[in-house]
């Protein structure tokens, strides 16, 4: 054993072992779709009143008003979407307006942003939007 090695050395198949297992290990965490950081993709899909849970945080739509041009109608402006919505995590609540087209939107439930929206309906039903949050 020389001066300079702290440790007894390795047989060298304990560490062809262990970088096989952890270049696996990182393939499978790549292949998953998951990140290296733990964040994790919400998808939710509401109409006006209505809430989902992403994880201990409450997201409730509370108000659409949709601007954008009528189907087969000729604008100048092609108009957007504004929500309300309503973020409860614990005693914390707040309010935000999020827009289509528009920036991501920091939460207490994570970064949400309106991601879709039904069309401008004829017989006037409510849009469906769709939000994603990563936490």
């Amino acid at each position: 054993m020389s001066l300079l090695s702290c440790t007894a050395p390795r047989p060298p198949g304990a560490v062809t072992r262990f970088l096989r297992r952890a270049v696996l290990g990182l393939g499978l965490l790549v292949c998953s779709g998951a990140s290296a950081s733990g964040a994790s993709a919400a998808t939710l899909t509401l109409q006006a009143g209505q809430s989902a849970l992403v994880g201990d945080t409450r997201v409730t739509l509370l108000r659409v008003n949709d601007s954008r041009c009528p189907p087969r109608a000729q604008c100048i402006v092609a108009g957007n979407v504004a929500a309300r919505i309503f973020v409860v995590r614990g005693s914390s609540a707040r309010l935000y307006t999020v827009l289509l087209p528009g920036p991501t939107v920091q939460t207490a439930a994570g970064a949400l942003r309106l991601s879709a929206a039904t069309g401008p309906q004829e017989d006037r039903r409510p849009p469906r939007l769709t939000f994603t949050v990563k936490r």
